[in-house]
């Protein structure tokens, strides 16, 4: 994919579905530079939409409050991709669920294959949680099911 898409693909789809390392980037006018932060409860809803968790104390909420543009950013199919759209806030404070997370959906304007010339990537980045694993099922369930009940 070197040409500038508007939809994710099915594999990207495939891709974000809680389990991948996602950066996202966006512009916090107040602050005066690009907020960056590592994701993982990142989710295609479908190939238009992506809904992702973040704590409900996190500067992003600034930003997507004014419908501010977010940058994704993740590894899929030996590529670094970046998908960018408007954001939205869905909830900012999820029920029934551990931790106060805030849900935000991004209309997919625009995505690109952002890999330098010449490249391809060989390994993905790998990651574990470092908390209980009964916990760990817990948390992301809950993300889960709030993500796609919204």
């Amino acid at each position: 994919m070197n040409s500038v898409e508007t939809v994710l693909t099915e594999e990207m789809k495939e891709m974000l579905q809680g389990q991948t390392i996602v950066f996202c980037n966006v512009y916090h006018p107040q602050v005066g530079k690009v907020l960056s932060s590592a994701l993982s409860w990142v989710f295609a809803i479908d190939n238009n939409t992506i809904r992702f968790a973040v704590d409900s104390k996190s500067k992003i909420l600034d930003i997507v409050r004014n419908h501010g543009d977010v940058i994704l950013s993740f590894f899929a199919s030996e590529s670094v991709y970046s998908v960018s759209g408007p954001s939205s806030l869905v909830v900012e404070k999820a029920d029934k669920m551990t931790l106060k997370m805030a849900i935000i959906e991004v209309d997919v304007k625009e995505v690109r294959n952002i890999t330098f010339y010449g490249a391809q990537i060989t390994q993905e980045p790998r990651f574990i949680k470092t908390y209980k694993e009964s916990l760990i099922k817990k948390l992301d369930n809950e993300v889960k099911e709030a993500v796609f009940s919204y």
